[in-house]
């Protein structure tokens, strides 16, 4: 099994120099792709709220929102104190943490079948659509999945390699306290894992689990001003949260898993051969290795998604693709067989002539909110007037504020709408708004429109930060 840290030998060919080869051939090729993925800006307004809790962290502020996510935003401080602006650096960290990810994907997939299926099957996560356009986004969903990723593999060797159970659990830390929401995952994994474990690596890999999360509890405690407020900042989020989940759609050909790979067809056909790969994998007697990947890690995941958050989003999809990729290739293998190889290679190919076309707008153009936000602010300077932005924009506009405060005076939508502030005169008012959003708007000067017209983009976005429009000399009213 090659080291999920980094091996110079992935393919376990006979010929040393030529898996060499192949290797560092391969890791070029993903971290190419990266480089071509590299986007122009943020796209959503998780990652304005990651990128401004990089600047100034607050956990009773939502900088960020809860859970916090404190490793990926101690993370994008370390690099941000290089001198890289804040967003770059959580880009620059997820580019990277995607193009490492071959190691351990390739390392834990190994446990179950030959070593050349298992970079198939790495390959596959990493090629899709929705993991290779988000890989350097400023999301922590990519660095998570690669580090639970190194944590299921070290945790499979468990009982055959000294500390591989500890430093299995020290990895599942680091992934948790990236994204917390993996924790599930991560324990649901390691509980399979026990077993295999010797009593002293039992109590050693919980105890390492363990300790990073407490103390990292501890300190966002005391960064909130006790426990109290902590608690009282995480219930308020969950609660509104959890509020907005009757609207999401549950519908299998808008699900995230469904956008990562492009087509409803492609996700199904993806869900077919995973069935058909664990049986046949179960067959040979891989169960031991299998379950605690494809149950503690991929089915814990999706229950979480389906369960407790909107899984329409594509980023919460890449774990779920990652965890199941193995069995999927397994299952192609079943039907292909020796063609299987040829197949995967296809999939690579038709995945890249989908993605490659739309890079050079996505690394050149900013997106349509942080493009319309910069124009508004101009426009409002030029205008010697006000700002007036959608609340939904918040994020982008707290984002742009902590870079560079616009210097103009600044209202929200929703100040209006309730009679909190008065409408400004309408010759100097500029409004900012997705679409949709425009409730208070009387009346129109001059109308600019920042879209998109990238598929991919309009694929996972769930339709919103997608066409927003400023407002030029807007009429505003308040709304009963």
């Amino acid at each position: 099994m090659p080291n999920p840290l980094g091996s110079p030998r992935l393919f376990g060919l006979a010929d040393a120099r030529l898996d060499r080869a192949l290797t560092i051939g391969l890791v070029i090729g993903v971290a190419v792709s990266r480089i071509a993925a590299f986007p122009a800006s943020i796209w959503e307004q998780d990652e304005a709220v990651f990128a401004s809790a990089v600047m100034a962290f607050d956990a009773t502020g939502n900088l960020p929102h809860p859970p916090w996510f404190p490793l990926w935003i101690g993370l994008g401080m370390v690099v941000h104190q290089l001198g890289i602006d804040a967003t770059a650096s959580l880009c620059l960290l997820s580019a990277g943490f995607s193009v490492w990810m071959v190691f351990p994907l390739t390392s834990m997939w190994s446990a179950v079948m030959p070593r050349g299926e298992a970079v198939g099957a790495a390959l596959l996560v990493l090629a899709a659509p929705g993991p290779w356009w988000l890989a350097g986004r400023a999301f922590s969903g990519t660095t998570a999945t690669a580090l639970l990723a190194a944590a299921l593999a070290f945790w499979l060797r468990a009982g055959r390699r000294p500390h591989s159970a500890v430093v299995g659990s020290a990895a599942a830390a680091c992934a948790v306290l990236v994204r917390p929401q993996l924790l599930p995952a991560a324990l649901g994994a390691l509980a399979i894992c026990l077993g295999r474990m010797t009593p002293a690596d039992r109590r050693a890999a919980l105890a390492t689990l363990a300790a990073p999360l407490l103390a990292a509890a501890i300190v966002l405690s005391i960064t909130a001003g006790g426990p109290a407020a902590l608690w009282h900042a995480f219930e308020v989020h969950a609660t509104a949260h959890l509020s907005r989940l009757d609207e999401a759609n549950h519908g299998f050909a808008v699900s995230g898993v469904s956008r990562s790979l492009g087509h409803p067809a492609v996700a199904a056909a993806w869900s077919a051969l995973l069935l058909i790969g664990t049986v046949r994998l179960v067959r040979r007697g891989r169960w031991r290795h299998l379950s605690p990947v494809l149950i503690g890690a991929a089915l814990t995941t999706a229950v979480v998604v389906e369960l407790l958050s909107d899984p329409t989003h594509a980023r919460y999809a890449i774990p779920i693709l990652a965890f199941t990729a193995g069995p999927v290739v397994a299952g192609l293998r079943a039907i292909a067989r020796r063609w299987t190889a040829a197949v995967v290679a296809a999939a690579v190919i038709g995945s890249t002539l989908f993605v490659a076309p739309q890079l050079a707008v996505y690394r050149a153009v900013a997106s349509p909110p942080v493009a319309a936000v910069e124009h508004a602010i101009d426009e409002a300077v030029r205008l010697g007037g006000t700002l007036v932005v959608d609340r939904h924009l918040h994020a982008f506009v707290v984002e742009r504020e902590l870079v560079a405060p616009p210097g103009v005076p600044l209202l929200f939508d929703h100040m209006i709408e309730r009679g909190w502030a008065v409408p400004p005169p309408p010759e100097s008012t500029v409004f900012v708004f997705d679409r949709g959003h425009d409730a208070i708007l009387a009346g129109a000067g001059e109308r600019r429109l920042f879209t998109s017209g990238l598929p991919l983009a309009r694929l996972l976005a769930q339709g919103r930060f997608l066409d927003v429009e400023v407002v030029s000399g807007a009429s505003l009213r308040s709304v009963p």
